[in-house]
Parts: structure tokens; C-alpha cells; sequence
């Protein structure tokens, strides 16, 4: 085997991908703070917990303390508890679908009805098939076009008439909070509604979007690398203890072994950098998005608004794509100008229509705001008209190194 010709491959990708300017909505960079310990020698090891002279005893099984490492992670649950007004949280789950998975299997039964999102309202692509394999029944949500929201009455009446356990809002394409207070009201308090925060977690940490848990969910589920600038992992959050602790002993029991332990570090970190300086991030990527809407319509493009009349509340902005060229050649005329995002054709826009699905997060958190999205907006526009503007992007992109809103600075 030529190993070494493979990781010379793989290097390769790796000085690519720093070069290029990263507009993607379900991606976002850590802190140095954070990822220094990813390639540590502690990524060989479990973590069991903190506990006393340096031995953690479950009585049946004994193993090493890790106790600095358990005070950190101790300080994130409580950060975060405290940004989302949660009970608990449990931050040893593995990836977002894990955390869905763990989520539906320690609150419903097999048998019981679980409601979701359907793919092309934008739900993810996962939550059907796995509900299917764990003996769950499923239905779909409905959603009002025109509002941009969750049809209240619709639903409602689907839980009542098929007895609906839970209610997973597993939403990836949206650009404003859900009518989650009115959803509660509708389905009353037995139904349990699980929020998919994946792309928003950030945005509720700083503040800045709904808050799940004031308005009806009683649990929040989460991958952690989109807003939330954190590993790739995932998290959950309850907002009752008692489901919390019976939700808890199911995932903590039987649903992982390791929760990988230099992830787990990173992304205490992370939470931990929200609650510094979550806020003012969080409005400055609102802000981006706005100022990027703005500067493509000025441009002559159609982008989607909010059901708030602006461009977006969140780190999504949407804009049409109206050129008769193929799609994967538009997309191949920003991928040779080192420019990455999403292209996204789904029911959301009524006569699937071709879109970009833009995200700000991650160049919000290199540092840019209102003025560099005006540029990027021209560089896009130019680089899908077919210019190149390989060299301009290369300048705006070396400009923007350093990651702000973190313990880096």
C-alpha cells in the first residue's frame, strides 16, 4: 500500500479546503482554544468521570479519574443550562443523528406515533427511515407555504386523530423562528415536542433566535459544529428534570460507550466561548445575512424573505438562481473561483425552484460583517456569470484568518 501517496492526497485536500471562502450553512471553524486537544494522546482513552484520588469506581468496574477534564465539562452544562433554561443537559451523545436517535428511543415507546418534517419542507433526510428501523410509526408535519410556518390546525388534528407521542421539528432549510407557542397550544401539554437546533444552536445561545424552551419544547437535540462553532458531536437538552433523568438513564445506560473524549473537550470549550461572547456573535451573523440578502437583490437577484419581512433571522440567506445554465455548472463556476455553498432545490419554494442556501456563520466568526458581504455578493454573482475572480476571492479570503468571538484572542 502506498500510504504515503494517500495521505499526500489527503494533505492536498487539506491546504484546499483553507483556501477556499466557505458560505455553507451546516459547517462552521473551531477556535485553536478549542481544537488544540483533537490530536491529543487523550483521544486514545475513555472518560469515565471526575472522582477521588485519581480512580473513578462504578462498584462493578473500575478505571482512572480524569477530574480537570470533569470540572470542564461540568462548567459547559452549566453555561449551557443556563443559556437554553434547561434542567439538564447531556453533552455525551456523538453526532446530531445520534443525538435524534438517542432523543427518540428514551422518550417514546416501539409502537408509539412520532411526527416529523417532511424532506422536501426540509426536514432531514435521516428521521423517517430511522423512526421505521426502532419500531416507531411515523407521519408528517404539515407546513403553511405561505406563512412560513407549521400549519397549528393541521397538525393538531393529525396528533389527535393518530395519537401522536412526540413531535421532532428536524427543520435544516427555514429563516425564522418556528411558531413553536402556538404549536404548543394546539397539541396540548401530553404531546412531546423535541426541537432539532442543529443549524440555530448558536443563535439560542447567544440569545438572538427563539427560545425553545419559554415557548413549548420540552427537549432541544442538536448537532454542535453549525452556529454552535463547536466539533463535530452532538447534545441534548431537557427543560424538565424528570424527563431528564429518565431520558438520561436510557442514553447514558445503553446508547454510547465512549462520548469520545477530545470531542468532548472541544466542545465544552465551545459552549464556553457562547457564553462569552455568544451575543454579539449571534447579531452580527443575523446582521450578515441581512447585509448579503440586500446585496444580492441589488444585484437583480430573487431572494427569499423571512415571515419577519427581512432577508433572514438566522445564519440562512436565500437566494434564487434564475440562469438556464446546468446547476452542477453554475456550482462548478464557484468551486474553480474557491467559493463553496449549497445549492437546494426543494418544495420550500413552491415550483422547486433552484436556490443557494448561503450561511454567514462561518465567515462571521473570521471576522467579517456588513461590508464583506456586499463583496462576496459581487464575487458570486461574477463567478456565475462565468468571470474569474479566483484571485479577488484568494485576497478576501487570506484577509480573514483569525477566529473572533472565542478565548483565541
Amino acid at each position: 500500500m502506498q500510504i504515503d501517496s494517500l495521505l499526500q492526497t489527503i494533505k492536498a485536500e487539506e491546504v484546499r479546503n483553507q483556501n477556499f471562502l466557505h458560505l455553507t450553512a451546516n459547517e462552521n471553524q473551531m477556535s485553536k482554544t478549542a481544537s488544540q486537544f483533537l490530536g491529543s494522546k487523550l483521544a486514545e482513552r475513555y472518560f469515565m468521570g471526575g472522582g477521588q484520588n485519581e480512580i473513578r469506581d462504578f462498584g462493578h468496574f473500575t478505571g482512572l479519574a480524569h477530574q480537570g477534564i470533569a470540572d470542564l465539562i461540568s462548567a459547559a452544562e452549566k453555561a449551557a443550562c443556563q443559556m437554553l433554561g434547561a434542567a439538564s443537559v447531556n453533552l455525551s451523545v456523538l453526532s446530531g443523528v445520534h443525538a435524534m436517535m438517542s432523543t427518540i428511543l428514551a422518550t417514546t415507546e416501539p409502537g408509539e406515533m412520532v411526527m416529523t418534517v417532511p424532506l422536501e419542507n426540509g426536514g432531514h433526510f435521516a428521521t423517517k427511515g430511522i423512526l421505521e428501523r426502532v419500531g416507531r410509526g411515523h407521519i408528517f408535519a404539515d407546513y403553511n407555504y405561505e406563512k412560513l410556518q407549521f400549519d397549528v390546525a393541521r397538525i393538531a388534528e393529525n396528533c389527535q386523530k393518530h395519537q401522536v407521542k412526540a413531535i421532532y421539528l428536524d427543520v435544516s432549510y427555514y429563516l425564522n423562528p418556528h411558531n413553536l407557542r402556538e404549536l404548543r397550544q394546539a397539541v396540548g401539554e401530553q404531546v412531546i415536542i423535541i426541537y432539532d437546533a442543529s443549524h440555530t444552536m448558536g443563535l439560542i445561545m447567544g440569545q438572538q433566535f427563539q427560545n425553545p424552551f419559554a415557548e413549548g419544547a420540552d427537549v432541544i437535540c442538536a448537532n454542535t459544529h453549525k452556529t454552535l462553532p463547536g466539533p463535530h458531536k452532538g447534545m441534548i437538552a431537557f427543560r424538565d428534570q424528570d424527563l431528564a433523568d429518565k431520558a438520561n438513564s436510557i442514553i447514558n445506560g445503553c446508547l454510547y460507550s465512549s462520548p469520545h473524549l477530545t470531542h468532548l473537550i472541544a466542545l465544552s470549550v465551545a459552549i464556553l466561548e457562547m457564553q462569552e461572547f455568544g451575543q454579539e456573535y449571534a447579531k452580527q451573523i443575523i446582521a450578515n445575512s441581512n447585509a448579503l440578502g440586500e446585496a444580492f437583490a441589488a444585484l437583480g437577484y430573487q431572494v427569499r424573505k423571512a415571515n419577519t419581512s427581512r432577508y433572514s433571522e438566522n445564519h440562512q440567506t436565500h437566494v434564487f438562481l434564475h440562469q438556464k445554465t446546468e446547476r452542477l455548472a453554475l456550482y462548478r463556476r464557484l468551486i474553480v473561483n474557491q467559493i463553496v455553498t449549497n445549492f437546494e432545490n426543494t418544495e420550500l419554494t413552491k415550483d422547486g425552484q433552484l436556490y443557494m442556501r448561503l450561511g454567514t456563520a462561518e465567515v462571521t466568526r473570521r471576522g467579517m460583517k456588513e461590508v464583506e458581504m456586499k463583496v462576496i455578493a459581487k464575487l458570486m454573482d461574477r463567478a456565475l456569470s462565468d468571470d474569474d475572480v479566483k484571485k479577488q476571492v484568494q485576497a478576501l479570503n487570506e484577509k480573514f484568518q483569525k477566529i473572533h468571538y472565542s478565548f483565541d484572542s
